[in-house]
């Protein structure tokens, strides 16, 4: 009689088979098809892929569900097919799995949930229902796999652990460096699997052989037994389909390496195949040859922290006079490097650049501030947003400021893409405002996402954006508390036009202790009143003022600047200064507001 799953593992290593929607894909299903409704439409296909593994050596056969839940099987308008297709997956595995094998429910995440998303209760919800479905069709236990969140990889355990009494596997997503995206170690990830009732815990997909083996080696001791089901190396794009470049050898010797070290459920993920099971088999039953390697520890963070930048020591001294430049829509920078010129001439603390608003594309204001530094020595302030980059472009455009020594960032979400735009282009958003905070903080810290030492101290000056143009003003007080929290040390906020605005700001803020800079932008005619006061995101101005800026006719910009002075002049010495924004880079405004402070 076979023996229950979690006393094998107790007892040795046991082979899992290896990818099943890779070799899907080599025997013809198109990429965009529903891989786990083949168990309804082409059951012979997918037994096939079970008996090769099965024929390969593997012990454990995991059926074909991967994404056999409600919430993806929506998405191809076969969530009324759930359980059956779920049924299917069982029995299909199980019919290759005879007697002597044993069969893994495979269970993955939801995928993104955009527009989709649901709560934690339904959430649960989802995941309890294609179990009760997997264990229905007899499988030995579940696996769920291939998360890369860990409190999704928790609600997807509690739903589980909550209606089916067979064990459960819980495997995560891990980066080269050992952690997930997130952040998160292994070890803290395991050990909040442990407690929350996860009865084996291990790591799949993500990573090749030797960074799993990487991971496996600085773990220690877990007190459940231990899986390590890795990719076959990284992928590289070919056509429509993508190669793991590890040959079955190489992938056999690292990953038969990890049971050194407490792996004690060893199989495979993508791009391996048959072949890969046959050879990790085999080296598993000859001892494995492969010698204790001993993983690199990354660098010490280094303990000296950079200087302060000088916009930060003015912040905290005394009144600061901060301009808005708008890269330019072309190539001719020379009236932006004439404009900083000035600006700096006139005594302006720091020249802010904006990246890309509206979403209009504009030339890149990294390398704008590095050009109007170089040209005037003047401290810049660099606006970065989580709309047009990765997690992985958005670090190392992090590292790229700190090796120039733009050190100055004021971090925001961005303006979304316009809907007309959206069949070409979408906003990226891995970060929002508050999670780029975190990661500059973590630069300030000595580390990357990934908590990879950077080597050389940094210390952005990091600078959040207020929006007081709001009917709730307590839940942006509410979020700029969130922003001190997660990193940011001074605030701008969005154009005022009112004293009455000013007032509200005052009352609302005053137990804010990080410095508040008031944004002023003058306007410039009575049609780019009324363009920002309708159109404009996050700006409000009084019918009184757009009445003035109409009477002013052709005199529109001194009528501006002038509105602007009177608010200015009212507001001055209640805030850490004044963050000045000239409509259409006309600097000129702002040098005769600076004038009128003094400057």
């Amino acid at each position: 009689m076979k023996k229950h799953i979690l006393n094998v593992l107790g007892e040795r290593v046991v082979v899992a088979d290896g990818a099943m929607g890779s070799l899907l894909f080599d025997r013809g299903v198109d990429s965009s098809s529903c891989y786990d409704a083949l168990n309804l439409t082409e059951p012979a296909l997918v037994q096939s892929i079970h008996k090769a593994y099965a024929d390969a050596g593997a012990e454990i056969i995991e059926t074909n569900t991967f994404g056999a839940n409600r919430v993806k099987l929506g998405r191809f308008e076969l969530a009324h097919t759930t359980r059956e297709i779920n049924l299917r997956g069982a029995e299909l595995a199980r019919g290759e799995a005879g007697a002597e094998r044993w069969v893994a429910g495979a269970m993955g995440p939801l995928g993104r949930m955009g527009l989709d998303a649901v709560s934690q209760e339904e959430m649960e919800d989802v995941f309890s229902q294609q179990a009760l479905a997997l264990v229905e069709g007899g499988v030995d236990f579940i696996m769920l796999e291939t998360f890369a969140s860990l409190s999704l990889l928790l609600t997807a355990l509690r739903g589980v652990k909550a209606c089916v009494s067979v064990p459960v596997a819980a495997q995560m997503v891990f980066t080269q460096r050992g952690r997930t995206h997130s952040g998160h170690t292994a070890r803290e990830c395991f050990d909040a699997l442990i407690r929350a009732g996860a009865d084996v815990v291990g790591l799949n997909c993500g990573i090749g052989p030797k960074n799993a083996l990487e991971v496996v080696q600085g773990l220690g001791p877990v007190t459940v037994p231990l899986s390590v089901l890795p990719n076959a190396g990284f992928p590289e794009s070919s056509g429509d389909r993508l190669i793991y470049a590890s040959s079955p050898e190489y992938f056999a010797r690292r990953t038969a390496a990890c049971a050194t070290y407490g792996a004690r459920l060893l199989g495979g993920c993508c791009g391996t195949a048959p072949e890969h099971i046959a050879a990790l088999v085999r080296a598993l039953d000859a001892g494995s040859p492969e010698a204790r390697i001993i993983s690199v520890s990354p660098d010490e963070i280094k303990t000296q922290t950079a200087a302060p930048t000088r916009l930060s020591r003015r912040l905290g001294e005394g009144k600061v006079i901060l301009v808005e430049l708008d890269p330019p829509k072309h190539l001719d920078v020379e009236p932006v490097l004439v404009a900083a010129e000035a600006l700096s001439a006139a005594g302006v603390d720091a020249i802010t650049i904006a990246e890309n608003p509206l979403a209009v594309p504009r030339l890149s204001n990294i390398v704008l501030a590095g050009m109007v530094r170089a040209r005037t020595g003047v401290e810049v302030v660099v606006h970065m947003t989580g709309r047009d980059r990765n997690l992985v472009g958005m670090q190392s455009t992090i590292m790229g400021l700190a090796a120039s020594k733009l050190h100055n960032v004021l971090a925001v979400t961005g303006d979304p893409p316009s809907a007309g735009s959206a069949e070409r282009v979408s906003g990226v958003y891995d970060l929002r405002s508050l999670e780029l905070m975190e990661l500059l903080a973590g630069f300030n810290q000595g580390r990357n996402h990934y908590g990879d030492s950077m080597r050389l101290p940094v210390n952005f000056c990091i600078g959040g954006a207020f929006n007081p143009n709001t009917r709730n003003m307590a839940l942006q007080v509410g979020r700029m508390e969130k922003k001190m929290a997660a990193g940011a040390s001074y605030f701008l906020t969005q154009p005022v036009y009112s004293r009455a605005r000013v007032d509200e700001i005052l009352a609302a803020t005053a137990h804010i202790k990080a410095p508040i800079v008031l944004g002023i932008m003058p306007l410039a005619s009575s049609r780019n009143a009324e363009f920002l006061h309708n159109e404009f995101p996050g700006i409000e101005i009084p019918l009184e003022t757009r009445e003035r800026m109409a009477r002013a006719g052709d005199h529109g910009q001194d009528e501006g600047v002038g509105i602007a002075w009177e608010l200015l002049e009212y507001a001055w010495p209640y805030f850490a200064g004044v963050y000045i924004i000239p409509p259409f880079n006309r600097h000129s405004m702002a040098l005769e507001l600076m004038r009128r402070l003094g400057r």
